[in-house]
């Protein structure tokens, strides 16, 4: 027991002592963000902005007791005094709205749930003296049909209100205030991590730049060289050791800062890819900091449809004042059928454009295509197991360049041969290529030294190559 506990104190001291502490640089800034509709020569007069909301619904109800300083009628303030009091709590649903924004044809331009339907509740009687629940109750009796229909008021006004914000926003260019966050890990005696504490500081000020200044050169510059500075240190990364300068972590964040800086100079594909880059490193994880890389993910797909939609319109600040017409209940399911046909239309550009841009950054070599298929888990490791009815014809060279992986699953895929930049693959502990066509094995495979389990069943191997096998991987359990 005392032997187990001292190792767990070992273990847990060496976490500490080789785990990099990240720092980070605050910034006050702002980005450019785009109008949802394509303003280029709109005719503005010709646009109709309106809201149609559902009904509220009026639930249960429930006594409270409290105490109000009360007189009787005639009498002065002075002969006041508190007492036990009675009212009600009345839940209720909130509506939810739509809005929509059409052309002088009828064509839908955007669409958009403004409001969502929620909990809520209110007070009855609270401020009123009623000193019994039977007359709680009859009061109620009395005003519920006034008091529901007040309730409802304040709520399609709120509704309304909420609408018209939002359109205000939604047709113009402006300048979105946010406070952003750039990552360096801290220099520790294993590590001197200055000059990355350089760079941070050099994008930090390039983000002071840009503020409220979308174009400005020397802002623009110094996010440009931070982003080539950081790509140049990531090609030290090692995510299978966590004593290595660039690690998992530190890896995850500067592909982090990368994306944010690509966000900021509107190249929103390449944010994207980063961004994915940075939430494939911690696949499987979810933390605060994957959270953000999604929300900024999700960020840049958004604005991305926007960029695309308007990128050729003049950006002008001036505000378009488009006023909301409120169709209250009746027009509430129409509303709703053309949001779902301009929400899946919407939806549909956003993943077309996403994924031109992967197929760009694919062919470009920018990203490996075979990155987005790997998954990780604390017992596993990095693993990569294509399942597909297309198979692969071949060992995908690509995958040789995937360096983190521990393990493969390549099995009936129809691969006649291992290529030799297998040898790449200097963390790989399990290759399973059973059910191929394989009948030679490169020398190079004797260079994964971690490569315990090799898996070569149903394969047309000759005894010469397992022989060969035996001699190249002497500590590995080759499956044939």
């Amino acid at each position: 027991m005392k032997k187990t506990a001292l190792l767990l104190l070992i273990s847990l001291f060496a976490i500490t002592t080789f785990s990099q502490k990240i720092e980070d640089i605050v910034v006050e800034t702002s980005y450019l963000t785009y109008p949802r509709i394509p303003v280029k020569d709109i005719n503005w007069s010709s646009l109709k902005a309106e809201v149609a909301h559902s009904e509220i619904s009026v639930g249960d109800k429930a006594i409270l007791k409290g105490s109000n300083l009360c007189k009787a009628k005639g009498a002065s303030l002075k002969d006041a005094k508190v007492i036990e009091n009675f009212y009600y709590s009345i839940k209720y649903t909130t509506p939810s709205a739509i809005l929509v924004l059409t052309d002088n044809s009828g064509k839908v331009l955007f669409s958009k749930y403004t409001s969502e339907s929620g909990e809520s509740s209110v007070l009855f009687g609270k401020d009123e003296c009623y000193f019994l629940e039977q007359i709680l109750t009859d009061v109620w009796k009395k005003q519920e049909e006034g008091f529901v229909n007040d309730v409802a008021t304040d709520e399609y006004k709120a509704v309304q209100t909420t609408a018209q914000n939002y359109m205000d926003e939604a047709v113009i260019f402006r300048y979105v205030p946010e406070s952003v966050e750039v990552f360096s890990p801290k220099t520790n005696k294993d590590h001197n991590y200055d000059r990355l504490t350089e760079i941070a500081q050099q994008a930090a000020k390039g983000y002071e730049l840009l503020k409220d200044d979308y174009q400005n050169a020397e802002g623009k510059a110094l996010l440009e060289k931070s982003i080539t500075e950081w790509e140049k240190e990531l090609e030290a990364t090692d995510l299978n050791d966590r004593k290595s300068r660039i690690n998992k972590k530190v890896a995850g964040t500067l592909r982090a800062n990368i994306a944010l800086a690509y966000a900021y100079l509107q190249e929103f594909d390449k944010a994207i890819i980063q961004s994915r880059k940075a939430l494939t490193i911690y696949t499987g994880t979810t933390n605060n900091r994957t959270l953000k890389w999604e929300a900024l993910n999700d960020r840049c797909r958004e604005q991305n449809t926007y960029y695309l939609m308007n990128k050729d319109a003049q950006v002008d600040l001036t505000e378009h004042k488009i006023m909301v017409e409120n169709r209250g209940l009746e027009e509430f399911d129409s509303f709703k059928t053309q949001y779902k046909t301009y929400a899946a239309n919407q939806q549909g550009a956003e993943i077309m454009a996403a994924k031109d841009a992967h197929d760009k950054a694919v062919e470009s070599g920018e990203i490996n295509k075979y990155e987005g298929m790997i998954t990780q888990t604390a017992t596993q490791g990095y693993m990569l197991m294509y399942m597909s009815f297309q198979k692969l014809g071949e060992f995908p060279v690509e995958v040789c360049e995937l360096t983190q992986l521990n393990q493969i699953y390549f099995s009936n895929q129809g691969i006649n041969s291992i290529p030799p930049e297998i040898k790449n693959l200097k963390n790989l502990n399990k290759l399973t290529l059973s059910n191929n066509n394989i009948s030679i094995i490169p020398d190079e495979i004797g260079e994964l030294t971690e490569l315990k389990t090799l898996n070569l069943k149903g394969n047309p191997l000759p005894q010469s190559e397992l022989d060969k096998l035996a001699r190249l991987l002497p500590n590995c359990k080759v499956k044939f």
